[in-house]
């Protein structure tokens, strides 16, 4: 059985077996590497106290990995559109691993953050390099649902740092969930290094896939001039702006929730992970759902995946909201979760939904040899709301409490949503432009009489 065809992405078997290997080591790293993101939020509590700091410490350390992982993108998602996506990819595991087995080691508050940094680093080298790739593996007509599956899996990551963290802190302590999220990752970099292969530039392009899978090559490089044309895309801009307030609350409600469950509904880290997890399959399936339903829509008519995305993400605060209302019984026990579970369940699913469509849209509107750089971008726009989520959320609860701070989270997503519907406009121009472009391309490669081996 093609089990790929199964999931709605046929198109991979289009490449030969190595480069099949490559998507799925780089789906079973993303789900490890990423399940460090969240470790630390299941025991703030134990970290704060054995370090004799505050949320607002905390909170910078959770800024800190966020935002100089972005800075950093920049330089790996120039870097990925001129060399080796899979030695690249490598480079970002290695320096995103070490350090997070290391922070398990950490002896102060100082060393705990620089550990903290260096391993976003690495999270943030492999976003430009994933998004490169799925670009070539798959065309627009299987884009977000590729994004839909990928995402999926990464949130599964996250969910398990959580889990793992949730459960094995209070009973060994904070610092062995570090170690076991981490060593898996230096298994799959062994498969990554011998057993993997690399889709050349272009093979995602339906006008030209045929060509490049024929062994002739798609010659365009990013230069450090092309910068200026990534922001005279509309779609580009209006997906960067979006992107901000909404990470705002996405850097917020998952750092603090389990430590807002402790003290203002009394609920335990094992009650509050079993919460958050609830939470997190609600992601896991929104993005899925999201992904899968807006391939169909944009195969359709483009302008209904952004109408899609901003309708979907304005209806999915109210029941978030409702979950963080929720009353909670003076003792809470397993069935005071129904409630909040039910709704958090709901509002994560909806909320989810918009995330893999917003990557396929703009692998849509830029070609193959900007998407590293455009990714790399949108990361940093994207972790400017994520890294200042938890220092705001910080501020916030040390300024009122941290009641007041996931409330207020909410209302990032309504700007976030209401730009989505700016796309409407702009995104059908946009891919229609790169469309012409690759035709274009196209008939450039086949005045070219050079080639290589097929892939």
């Amino acid at each position: 059985m093609r089990i790929f065809s199964s999931l709605g992405l046929d198109e991979i078997y289009s490449f030969k077996k190595s480069i099949r290997w490559t998507f799925v080591l780089l789906m079973c790293m993303s789900v490890i590497l990423l399940a460090d993101q969240n470790v630390m939020s299941p025991n703030i509590e134990e970290i704060e106290g054995e370090f004799q700091i505050t949320d607002r410490e905390i909170g910078l350390v959770g800024s800190a990995f966020t935002l100089v992982a972005a800075v950093v993108t920049l330089l790996w998602g120039y870097l990925s559109d001129k060399f080796s996506r899979k030695w690249l990819l490598v480079g970002a595991i290695l320096v995103g691993e070490i350090p997070c087995f290391l922070t398990g080691f950490a002896r102060n508050y100082s060393e705990l953050l620089a550990l903290r940094v260096l391993t976003g680093i690495g999270i943030g080298g492999m976003v430009p390099v994933t998004f490169s790739l799925l670009g070539d593996l798959f065309t627009e007509k299987q884009r977000a649902t590729a994004q839909a599956w990928y995402q999926a899996v990464t949130a599964v990551g996250t969910l398990l740092g959580m889990v793992v963290a949730g459960f094995l802190g209070p009973a060994l302590g904070w610092r062995i969930p570090f170690f076991v999220v981490s060593a898996p990752n230096f298994l799959f970099l062994l498969g990554l290094i011998f057993f993997s292969g690399e889709p050349k530039r272009g093979g995602g392009e339906q006008e030209i896939k045929d060509l490049v899978l024929s062994g002739k090559e798609y010659k365009s490089h990013l230069k450090l001039k092309d910068y200026l044309n990534l922001v005279k895309t509309p779609s580009n801009i209006w997906l960067f702006l979006q992107g901000i307030p909404g990470t705002v609350a996405w850097g917020i409600l998952p750092f603090y929730i389990i430590a807002f469950y402790q003290r203002h509904k009394g609920f335990s880290v094992e009650l509050g992970t079993i919460l958050m997890l609830v939470l997190g399959i609600g992601v896991i399936l929104g993005k899925l759902l999201g992904g899968i339903v807006g391939n169909k829509l944009y195969n359709r008519d483009k302008r209904l995946l952004p109408i899609f995305n901003g309708a979907t993400t304005l209806l999915g605060i109210i029941p978030l909201f409702i979950t963080l209302s929720w009353p909670a019984p003076e003792n809470p026990n397993f069935s005071s979760l129904i409630g909040p579970a039910a709704f958090g369940f709901l509002g994560a699913a909806i909320l989810s939904i918009a995330g893999p469509n917003v990557q396929a849209m703009l692998m849509n509107v830029n070609p193959p040899e900007y998407r590293g750089a455009i990714s790399s971008i949108f990361n940093l726009t994207d972790s400017i709301g994520a890294g200042f989520g938890p220092f705001i959320g910080g501020l916030l609860s040390t300024a009122r409490d941290l009641d007041f701070a996931m409330k207020t989270s909410t209302l990032f997503w309504i700007p976030c949503g209401i730009l989505f519907f700016v796309l409407v406009k702009y995104l059908p121009l946009d891919a229609e432009k790169l469309r012409r472009k690759m035709s274009m391309v196209r008939v450039e490669m086949e005045a070219d009489n050079s080639g290589e081996p097929g892939i």
